[in-house]
């Protein structure tokens, strides 16, 4: 058998590292659309993990889909902005270019840990998002219950009557039952090659999940703290 050299081993290495990396870059550019038929009573567009910094590339294609949509109802489920997050007039234009008669969202671990969570409710208020902390809001689809950001990530849900629950945390439908339908992001997609999942930080990773009495979906999300994802192209979820 041939020997491969040092060198010749170092140069596949490099090679095949800047390719994933690329790989990564460009699905991190590239939004899709999921479309879920759920009974809901009017259109809804699910958001999740913006991670906006400013209007790029993928601000324009999210706004584009958006516009085509027209939901009726727009649900973000949190990290809407991030530590890298310049001033956040550079990302008022997005937010309220969002176009819907009903907005509601929660916040995200990273809407907390960037120590501006006042400012960006403000922000969103001013935007027309109601950001639901840990509480019910009727909608034209029903009772929402938004779970707020929890560090220690287990939740006081039991109990709560709503029939759709958004949470920025998939672990969430680890405490609540009841809900038809539990909506969550934070995940980013998780690393997965074919069926295996790589690397995931929550109890769900993407998808749909039939948990009997509930259904979950995990959103790919928007964006990313630093915009590398791999096997993992951005979603936005349209469920009617």
């Amino acid at each position: 058998m041939r020997r491969i050299s040092r060198r010749a081993f170092l140069v596949g290495v490099i090679a095949g590292a800047a390719a994933a990396t690329f790989y990564s870059y460009a699905e991190a550019q590239r939004v899709t659309v999921t479309r879920l038929r759920l009974g809901l009573s009017a259109k809804t567009a699910f958001l999740a993990d913006t991670h906006t910094h400013g209007i790029g590339l993928v601000e324009r294609q999210v706004l584009e889909i958006l516009r085509e949509e027209s939901p009726e109802i727009i649900l973000h489920c949190g990290d809407f902005i991030d530590e890298l997050t310049g001033p956040l007039d550079r990302v008022r234009p997005y937010f309220s270019s969002m176009d819907a008669g009903e907005k509601y969202a929660v916040l995200g671990n990273h809407d907390y840990w960037c120590g501006r969570t006042m400012e960006l409710k403000r922000l969103l208020k001013e935007c027309g998002f109601r950001v639901l902390q840990n509480e019910v809001a009727e909608s034209g689809i029903g009772r929402i219950l938004g779970v707020d950001w929890r560090d220690d990530r287990r939740y006081d849900v039991e109990g709560r009557c709503a029939d759709i629950v958004l949470a920025h945390d998939p672990n969430v439908a680890l405490y609540s039952r009841g809900a038809e339908l539990i909506l969550a992001g934070h995940t980013h997609g998780g690393v997965k090659i074919g069926p295996l999942t790589i690397l995931t930080n929550s109890a769900y990773t993407r998808g749909l999940y039939n948990l009997g009495s509930s259904i979950l979906y995990v959103s790919r999300g928007l964006g990313s703290l630093i915009p590398l994802r791999p096997a993992s192209p951005l979603e936005l979820v349209i469920i009617e």
